[in-house]
């Protein structure tokens, strides 16, 4: 009997170690010149050009505004259920000037990552064949803007959260890494803990000052 329950709590344990080692293991989401391939897909807006999105060979996404605005976007259909950390780096080489991003009107960013959240219920599915901004709660991060602040989002006041990380004097051709705790910020955001990982988006918008920018974006990953 004795030996029956080291065994049992041998195997146990192995179980547990090679669990948490799974759960643990980073998944980043893919990026190749074959966007498509992968799953991501264009949200444009009407009567705005869309801006460019380009993957390269290496990871990176190319982000690239002409006077345009639209969101690339990927269903979160093989990371985790929950969310926890995530991080990735981005680069800007043709900036914008600051611009007011809590205001609908001019409020253009070289760069942005939406991160969305939604539960599987019925409402929430038909809500996302409209569009994944409609689908539930969305936190993005922002490279753009005078100062680093937080605040609702100005185009989804009720669902969407806005963090600014770099502002539009952070230095040009430079690589920054950034670490971010996704729990812990929708519950600053919206009060209550969040619900699955729905989708990841990157947007690249010059369409309201009607000028170009460019910028990068490459490991994207949750931890």
């Amino acid at each position: 009997m004795i030996m029956r329950q080291n065994v049992l709590i041998a195997a146990l344990s192995i179980y547990l170690i090679v669990a948490t080692s799974v759960i643990a293991a980073p998944r980043v989401v893919p990026i190749t010149p074959d966007l498509t391939a992968n799953g991501w897909k264009v949200l444009a807006f009407d009567g705005i050009p869309a801006t460019q999105f380009t993957g390269t060979a290496d990871g990176t996404l190319e982000v690239r505004a002409d006077r345009s605005s639209s969101v690339l976007y990927r269903v979160v259909d093989d990371g985790p259920s929950m969310p926890g950390k995530l991080s990735w780096s981005w680069q800007v080489i043709d900036a914008l000037p600051a611009t007011d991003l809590s205001k609908t009107d001019g409020d253009d960013r070289v760069l942005a990552l939406h991160i969305g959240f939604a539960d599987d219920s019925f409402l929430s599915r038909l809500k996302g064949a409209m569009s994944p901004f409609a689908k539930g709660r969305v936190l993005t991060y922002v490279w753009g803007g005078a100062q680093e602040a937080s605040f609702p989002h100005p185009h989804l006041p009720e669902n969407g959260f806005m963090i600014i990380r770099r502002t539009a004097a952070a230095p040009n051709d430079t690589w920054f890494q950034e670490n971010v705790d996704l729990a812990a910020d929708f519950k600053r955001a919206f009060g209550e803990a969040p619900p699955p990982i729905s989708y990841v988006g990157i947007s690249g918008d010059a369409d309201d000052i009607a000028s170009m920018c460019f910028g990068k974006i490459k490991d994207i990953q949750f931890n």
